[in-house]
């Protein structure tokens, strides 16, 4: 950085001035007289020598205030780029996890087996532990009740029990142990898709993918999808239709509803059938021109159906344009049926798809 150092105040200069006449070769005076100027230079050198020093603190401070400015700037740049460091060696985590999982799966490991392994695993380590003196029997007991009860969110804690040694997994251990239990979140999806369940872009993935996640972690998660005709029966395990049916409310009239349920890869899924209507009754799932009335009774009868069921999840998280009336809809209507600390959260996959209507909302209530 380049500072423009002001230029040195000029000294004051005292000048006089005196005129004299002198005579020719003869004696006599000059018709013209010559002039003669002379001057007297006295610089001021205690009220320069102030200003001088004036400006010379001036700088200094201006220096002093720029450097202090630079300061500020760089521990906020260093601050965001903590902030990026964290998220990339979360999402290393994360990305190593899905890795552990894929291997178990191409290995034909079920992923509840290789939970089950790590729980026993970890517990096995603990004996050892006390066996060698490492650590006593009370604090034993004590890392024993805490693994048990966070047994579902082990294998994504501690990874590669094996081939650590006793000093390091001990380590871990202790922090573990003092690590505040967090509270499992109730998530319920409600979605358009769910790979392999129904899939035609990157939110079936997405949505797979995140749900499976937050499973490990000792979550409770379901998805509540349509069921299409052409939905993959095979990617659903133990699917059924439940005795009863129920009731949502949709432009003026209730309908009837049939529900079936099952689970994928763990999770738990609710397919909501229209009996009258013919919406999800398509080859495709979304592409046609009713696709906002379709994806907006959907919407409705998914909150119907979480209101009826008594449910009370932590999080709703609805994705893209077609549920994003699920927000307006649960904050007018629904906020109020036992669902007070119930939190939305939207995401959006795509911003190219959208759709822009003008519509009354009495037509949904």
């Amino acid at each position: 950085m380049l500072f423009a150092r002001a230029p040195r105040p000029t000294p004051l200069i005292r000048c006089s001035y005196s005129r004299k006449a002198k005579g020719n070769s003869r004696g006599k005076p000059r018709g013209e007289s010559s002039s003669t100027v002379r001057l007297d230079v006295q610089a001021n050198s205690d009220q320069g020598t102030n200003l001088a020093g004036d400006q010379l603190k001036g700088d200094i401070w201006e220096l002093l205030s720029q450097a202090q400015r630079n300061i500020l700037y760089l521990n906020k740049q260093r601050l965001v780029a903590m902030d990026e460091l964290k998220k990339l060696q979360d999402e290393n985590k994360f990305l190593l996890q899905e890795i552990e999982v894929l291997e178990t799966e191409v290995q034909g490991v079920p992923l509840e087996a290789a939970q089950s392994s790590s729980f026993c695993e970890l517990l096995l380590q603990i004996d050892t532990m006390v066996i060698s003196g490492m650590i006593s029997t009370g604090e034993a007991s004590d890392l024993r009740k805490k693994v048990v009860d966070n047994r579902n969110i082990i294998q994504s804690v501690f990874s590669d029990i094996q081939h650590k040694p006793n000093t390091e997994l001990l380590s871990e251990l202790r922090l573990f142990l003092h690590k505040p239990t967090e509270k499992p979140l109730h998530v319920v999806h409600i979605c358009t898709e769910m790979d392999p369940v129904s899939s035609c872009g990157s939110l079936s993935t997405y949505v797979a993918g995140l749900s499976c996640a937050l499973q490990r972690k000792g979550n409770l998660v379901e998805v509540i999808l349509s069921k299409y005709t052409n939905i993959n029966v095979d990617g659903i395990h133990s699917l059924r239709k439940a005795e009863a049916d129920y009731e949502s409310y949709f432009g003026g009239l209730w309908h009837k509803n049939s529900i079936w349920t099952g689970t994928s890869s763990g999770v738990g899924l609710v397919l909501i059938e229209p009996v009258q209507l013919s919406y999800f009754n398509h080859d495709m799932l979304s592409g046609y021109p009713d696709d906002f009335e379709r994806f907006s009774y959907f919407s409705r009868a998914s909150l119907d159906y979480i209101v009826k069921s008594g449910k009370q999840p932590d999080i709703l998280h609805i994705h893209n344009w077609e549920t994003a009336i699920v927000a307006p809809l649960f904050w007018d209507i629904f906020a109020h049926q036992g669902l007070g600390n119930t939190r939305i959260l939207l995401t959006c996959q795509d911003l190219n798809s959208q759709v822009i209507i003008q519509y009354d909302f009495q037509f949904y209530k």
